[in-house]
């Protein structure tokens, strides 16, 4: 297998995007994913477009550029505020990627209740819920306009599995996470139905989520790879999704 290695801004340890930039330049690293973890600032894009090529290249994901009031990014939401600022978001990052250049965008899957900012990665059973069928009608009709608005863009639209914790199960079930098995994603393929839709496969989403649900992790895998368009790497104990560094003996390296 072939392909271009980019480091998450969530890999530094700081949240000031120049910083970011010029350490990265520094150490010789310029392929960045612009990512989640970088404080808001009113010149971000110009932060970027000044790196642009002189060294760096970017992917674009998720939450960023973030946005001054931060709010919870949820395509799936059944609250038309939530929904159309997530939406909105989407598409302003769609249009950072194609001016960078990047092949594509990618965003995390939605889930079926209403988190606030400060809750995200931490128990989420005393969030208000909504039932997953109604979550899911939704995210399908989010990713279908996102992945036709990217098309016309030349950025391919993807969508990131989702993680499910031993913390967020509801009597032993996931019933609020969108995309962690992947059944769901292979079903969100057919529902969509756009060529410009692709996964981008979190390997340490999938650990945890298989501990959680009992799958196995390489046939998820296998299930999913004539979607795949990308990975984000990093290694856990099957408990939390904590980023750690891994190394050739990791369960996903063959």
């Amino acid at each position: 297998m072939t392909g271009e290695t980019y480091v998450s801004t969530g890999a530094f340890r700081t949240r000031d995007l120049p910083e970011i930039l010029e350490a990265a330049a520094g150490a010789g690293l310029h392929r960045l994913e612009l990512s989640s973890g970088v404080a808001f600032r009113p010149d971000l894009r110009d932060g970027v477009r000044r790196y642009l090529g002189r060294p760096h290249r970017y992917l674009v994901h998720n939450y960023f550029p973030p946005p001054e009031t931060p709010f919870v990014l949820n395509l799936a939401s059944n609250d038309p505020e939530t929904l159309a600022r997530s939406r909105a978001h989407c598409e302003g990052a769609l249009d950072l990627a194609a001016e960078v250049g990047a092949p594509f965008y990618s965003v995390h899957s939605g889930f079926a209740l209403h988190a606030t900012p400060e809750q995200l990665g931490r128990p989420l059973g005393a969030a208000p819920a909504f039932p997953y069928e109604e979550a899911y009608a939704i995210f399908v009709e989010s990713v279908r306009h996102l992945a036709a608005y990217g098309a016309g863009r030349g950025v391919r639209f993807l969508v990131e599995n989702n993680v499910v914790a031993p913390f967020n199960l509801a009597q032993g079930e996931n019933r609020w996470l969108l995309m962690a098995e992947a059944g769901e994603l292979l079903r969100l393929a057919r529902d969509v139905a756009s060529a410009n839709l692709g996964f981008l496969v979190d390997v340490g989403h999938v650990n945890v989520s298989a501990r959680s649900l009992g799958f196995d992790r390489r046939a998820f895998v296998e299930a999913v790879a004539g979607h795949v368009a990308a990975f984000h790497l990093s290694d856990n104990d099957g408990a939390a999704d904590d980023n750690r560094p891994f190394d050739t003996a990791a369960w996903f390296v063959p």
